[in-house]
This record gives C-alpha cells, structure tokens and sequence, in this order.
C-alpha cells in the first residue's frame, strides 16, 4: 500500500472543522491537528482551520516533546488575519507554556514570565475584542488566579532568561 497522503475536496471543508472541533473535544489533538492540515492543504488561509490548528498544537504541549512546536504554532498565529485574535491566541500559547512549566520540577520558576507574556496579550486583545466578547478577561483571569494560587514571583533575571529561552 502507497503512503500518500490526498486532498480533500473543497466542499467538505465544514464538515472537516466539525470534525476537528470534535477531535479536540474528545481530547484528540493529534487528529484535529491532522484534519486541520487537510483542511489548510486545500484552503491555506482558512481562518477558522487556522484556529483548531492553533489550538490543536497548543493542546498538546502539556508533553514534553511536543514543545519544540512553539515555534510552528507562532508562525500559525501570524497568518490569523484578525489582530485581536493574533494577541488573544499568542495569549494561550504563553499561557499554556506558562502551565506546562509549572507541571515541571525544574521550570516552575520560569511560569510567571510566561503567565505576564500570557497577560499581556490578553489586556492587548482585551481593547480590540468584539462587543460582548470577554473571553481575553476571562483567561487573564484565570492567568491571574494561577499565579497567586501558585505563589509565582519574577525571578532576578528574568528578562534575560524570557530571551535566552525563545532564541
């Protein structure tokens, strides 16, 4: 049997996003991930695939293996055409990043500088958020609760290492 991956047709593509919505809500990320690529093969600016995506690779960096997607997921967050979702998905994936770090026994103290990255741009997406949309409150929020929870404080030399680690 030939290894060869195949285009879908244009007109599933909203049946595939359903799909991959449920793929994630079934705590599937690499199939959402998959369908997503399908989805992105055929209609590469397709914003809402571009979001599953997003968010499909952010689901799972709570393995360590999978952290050396950030930099993907960056790219992805880039090609969003809406700023308010550029700084609202930036959001998660520092936030995310942040609560990884805080599951490691070495990087705990690395979260914060995550958590008020995370921050950041939530309070920038806050500003550009659509009438009645609180999501980007919500999540600096719960960014906000975690690190007082957590007890999470900013280290000496923390603008350094926050550099040191992205290069």
């Amino acid at each position: 049997m030939e290894l060869k991956l195949h285009d879908i047709h244009v007109d599933a593509i909203e049946s595939a996003l359903v799909k991959a919505r449920q793929y994630r809500s079934l705590i599937e990320p690499e199939i959402a991930e998959s369908i997503c690529l399908d989805i992105l093969k055929v209609d590469k600016n397709n914003q809402q695939a571009l979001v599953i995506y997003i968010l499909a690779l952010t689901d799972q960096l709570r393995h360590t293996e999978k952290q050396s997607k950030i930099k993907v997921i960056q790219k992805t967050i880039n090609r969003l055409s809406s700023e308010y979702e550029r700084h609202y998905y930036s959001g998660i994936l520092h936030e995310r990043h942040a609560r990884f770090l805080i599951s490691q026994p070495m990087s705990h103290s690395f979260a914060y500088d995550y958590f008020m990255e995370a921050m950041s741009h939530y309070q920038q997406a806050q500003k550009l958020s659509p009438a009645h949309n609180d999501d980007a409150i919500l999540r600096r929020n719960s960014c906000i609760r975690t690190v007082q929870k957590e007890q999470l404080k900013p280290r000496n030399d923390s603008d350094d290492m926050l550099i040191d680690m992205e290069s």
